[in-house]
């Protein structure tokens, strides 16, 4: 979500500090009506960390639904920090939900019918795309949040690079939607 749909800052931690990016919308809207299912899949410490609670988190993804026209159609999220000493409200330790692990993605399948085959994910850290590794999708890494110089310097070190890299998520919407079979020659890996 950071750094992909709206701007990168240390946390938002109230509706009114949510800022979209230039283009998202269109980008989703595009998306949609090709018939892709779109879910926002993101890590949400500031729960862990006592900087806002599930309720304010749930009024900041209202308002992000609502700017963008009621798009995307699910927001899943992990509210744990793996540092139990930052964490202020019991969602502290690893759990199997935070990116770079692939709980959201299975959060997602178990709400959605989705052909992984023929599906993307989009973001702007290194951990939306290592999430993913194991999966039968395309990785687009956008540049509009994270150095994404040390994005890709992680991915290539844990061998996980992206099948595209894109300004931003306009760009990125408009390579999904050139590809004729989205992930057809990628193996299953789960």
């Amino acid at each position: 979500r950071d750094g992909t749909l709206n701007r990168e800052q240390s946390f938002v931690c109230r509706p009114e500090d949510l800022v979209v990016l230039d283009g998202v919308r269109d980008a989703l809207a595009r998306l949609d009506a090709a018939g892709y299912q779109l879910v926002v899949v993101t890590n949400q410490s500031g729960v862990a960390r006592g900087l806002y609670d599930e309720a304010t988190l749930a009024r900041i993804h209202a308002r992000l639904h609502a700017e963008l026209d009621g798009l995307p159609r699910a927001y899943l999220h992990c509210p744990h920090h793996p540092e139990p000493q930052l964490s202020r409200s019991g969602y502290a330790g690893p759990c199997p939900c935070r990116k770079p692990a692939d709980g959201l993605l299975r959060q997602a399948d178990r709400l959605m019918r989705v052909d992984w085959t023929r599906s993307f994910v989009v973001g702007d850290a290194a951990r939306d795309l290592l999430m993913a590794r194991d999966w039968p999708v395309r990785r687009v890494l956008v540049r509009c949040g994270k150095d994404w110089r040390e994005q890709c310097s992680a991915l290539e070190r844990a061998q996980c690079e992206p099948d595209r890299i894109c300004d931003d998520l306009a760009a990125a919407a408009s390579w999904i939607l050139s590809c004729p079979s989205a992930g057809a020659e990628r193996a299953p890996g789960r």
